[in-house]
């Protein structure tokens, strides 16, 4: 197993890759990753029949591997390797981590976190909450139109949202807007708009669809638009055979909403270590009380 950083990786391959492995996520692809990482770099195989993509940061000379905005987790693809061994090699590499990712990679010493999805061919039963709100939103006689359109989702997820929730901010929206672009470009976007009023923006992978992002104005949210958005987006996962990824969110209310529509939670886990110079750490300590003043 070696390191390889983004320059030199072998994007062919390693696509090839994530497109062979059982369950991978669009996380783990090239396109979406150069979006969404500060850098990255895998842990590979010579063959690239086995590895892990490894977004990092760097600051004064210390590298730390996290979780990019938008990116739930990484995640390991091929042939299982020891999970020890990866460990070891990993933080090697890095003196910080802050990471999710799919297994237990890094050890027992771990935080369990949730998702929902929808299976592939499972029963969606939904929630007394969204059989109104999708009732309301046929009163309403709210039309979703579906498009590769994300401009004005995009429009109204700013003016609705940046500002108003933990990191969506005009750094993240940066991000947000490459990868609507690179979506587009890959065929892999799908929005589910009500004119005027915005939608969601979905991508779809070999055998998944994820609800990426989006918002409606507050009007439309209070008719049920929302629901009726991602009820279309899960129906045509549903019976395109895909399975249906709500994205994940640590919100409580978010939680709820995804389980109304049918979401069951799935696990993964969360890594933090900090081997970082005492000098770095001081240094992080300082800027930290800083910014609170």
């Amino acid at each position: 197993m070696k390191i390889v950083e983004r320059p030199h990786i072998d994007i062919e391959k390693w696509n090839q890759l994530v497109g062979s492995s059982e369950d991978a996520s669009v996380f783990s692809r090239s396109w979406y990753l150069d979006a969404t990482a500060e850098n990255w770099c895998v842990l590979v195989d010579d063959t690239y029949t086995s590895g892990i993509a490894l977004p990092y940061s760097t600051r004064l000379g210390v590298k730390k591997l996290y979780t990019p905005i938008f990116v739930r987790y990484i995640q390991w693809l091929g042939v299982a390797l020891d999970f020890a061994m990866l460990s070891d090699l990993i933080k090697q590499q890095f003196s910080c981590i802050d990471v999710s990712i799919k297994q237990p990679v890094l050890g027992a010493d771990y935080t369990p976190l949730v998702y929902q999805r929808i299976e592939i061919n499972t029963e969606r039963k939904l929630g007394s909450q969204a059989k109104r709100s999708l009732k309301k939103a046929m009163s309403n006689n709210l039309e979703v139109v579906r498009s590769t359109d994300y401009t004005t989702v995009e429009s109204i997820i700013t003016d609705e949202l940046v500002g108003k929730y933990n990191g969506i901010n005009a750094v993240s929206m940066k991000a947000l807007s490459k990868l609507f672009e690179l979506a587009k470009a890959e065929q892999a976007c799908s929005v589910y708009e009500i004119k005027g009023h915005g939608g969601v923006v979905c991508i779809s992978d070999q055998s998944s669809v994820l609800y990426l992002k989006g918002t409606v104005s507050t009007s439309c949210k209070h008719a049920g638009g929302m629901y009726a958005c991602l009820d279309l987006a899960i129906n045509e996962a549903v019976l395109g055979g895909k399975q249906f990824d709500f994205g994940g969110s640590r919100i409580e209310g978010v939680k709820r909403f995804n389980h109304n529509l049918g979401g069951k939670d799935v696990t993964y886990f969360g890594y933090t270590f900090d081997n970082a110079p005492i000098w770095f750490k001081l240094a992080r300590r300082i800027k930290d009380r800083w910014i609170k003043k």
